[in-house]
């Protein structure tokens, strides 16, 4: 008889689109695909593996395709009202994504087994940031809002108010605040090494030296990040993950972009300098480029080129490939999505609404279950 830990171990090399028609097999399979140990045995083999990743586009509506064929892409329907506006994705992190349409309401989902869960609404506010990452210590996914309430003129100091929504408690709170303003409103944070990261200046200043700030998910406290050497002091910052690694995209005005990656979390020395890219290897100004992944093999990175291409860069030939897929909108931003059975488990008892102060720990969650449509 073959025992259950080789079942998991089988079935966890599948797609998740297979392992969902799996689970009508027996009460068994549905009982292993289901279970919280077999869910993070898949999402740790996808990681390692650099498997089941989609791609993300998006313009008015989300187109998505398989990372690893890049194509076909198909619209990716999500669920919240879009009022002829379409969703903006705030982050995304173990396969869920957390998506915000124009009237700011908020969700955390799965697009793979279409499961969701709307945010408590928290009222609008202007010149705010927000980011989306996991809590591990609390094993908890956290959206954060962090909210500009002065600006930075003269000497006055700044103000932020920050709020944390946690998937379990489903309450906003406000946590400690950071005297800093984001250096690019529109720019949301960057999720790795179990901490969302911002680029943030304390005035708003080009002469000011931007500075990485961390905010550490599971303690929610915040640190500055070490950055590299930088060979001049002249160029735009952006932050940005790749392969589960911290890096830093450093522009220098067009005329090259430098991609370096933190090995080691929150150690200065390992950073390294991935590649750079000049302006004579791309078709096009080089205004703006996102590391998005890396192959398979890892030989080669897959980035964003100024909302409007795609291309594969190789690291062993050091030289940039166009991609091209039909179902491709003319302009865009990208995501990247892992592909996981990653469950939303909200208690119901719980009233939405906004919470400033203590909230006591919660003793027992109820799972939703999964609602399918195979």
């Amino acid at each position: 008889m073959v025992s259950h830990d080789l079942i998991a171990d089988i079935l966890s090399r599948l797609p998740v689109k297979h392992l969902l028609r799996l689970r009508s097999v027996s009460k068994l399979w549905r009982f292993l695909i289901d279970d919280p140990d077999f869910i993070n045995l898949h999402l740790s083999r996808s990681l390692r593996t650099r498997t089941n990743h989609t791609l993300i586009l998006k313009n008015t509506d989300l187109h998505a395709a398989d990372l690893s064929s890049l194509g076909p892409f198909a619209k990716l329907e999500h669920p919240l009202m879009s009022y002829n506006h379409g969703v903006e994705i705030l982050g995304s992190c173990n396969g869920l994504l957390c998506i915000r349409n124009i009237v700011e309401d908020m969700a955390i989902w799965n697009p793979c087994t279409r499961k969701y869960q709307v945010l408590p609404y928290l009222r609008s506010c202007k010149g705010y940031v927000c980011g989306f990452g996991h809590d591990p210590i609390k094993d908890d996914y956290k959206v954060v809002k962090i909210i500009q309430l002065e600006r930075a003129d003269g000497d006055k100091p700044l103000e932020t108010e920050v709020k944390v929504c946690s998937l379990k408690r489903n309450r906003w709170r406000k946590i400690q605040g950071i005297p800093c303003v984001s250096s690019f409103p529109t720019t949301n944070g960057i999720f790795a090494g179990g901490a969302l990261h911002w680029v943030l200046t304390r005035k708003v200043d080009l002469l000011v030296t931007n500075m990485i700030i961390a905010l550490n998910l599971a303690a929610e406290s915040y640190s500055e990040v070490p950055q590299p050497e930088y060979d001049d002091d002249i160029f735009q910052l952006n932050v940005g993950v790749l392969g589960g690694c911290l890096c830093v995209v450093a522009n220098h005005g067009d005329a090259r972009v430098d991609v370096w990656v933190m090995k080691e979390y929150g150690v200065k020395k390992s950073w390294t300098i991935l590649f750079s890219i000049s302006r004579e290897d791309v078709i096009g100004p080089l205004s703006f480029l996102k590391p998005l992944a890396y192959s398979r093999s890892g030989n080669q990175v897959l980035l964003e080129h100024d909302n409007i291409n795609l291309f594969w860069y190789d690291l062993v030939k050091l030289k940039a490939d166009d991609v091209w897929v039909p179902g491709m909108p003319l302009s865009y931003e990208t995501e990247v999505c892992l592909q996981s059975l990653v469950s939303l488990n909200v208690d119901k008892r719980q009233q939405n609404g906004e919470d400033d102060g203590d909230i006591k720990k919660m003793e027992d969650f109820l799972s939703e279950g999964f609602k399918l449509v195979l």
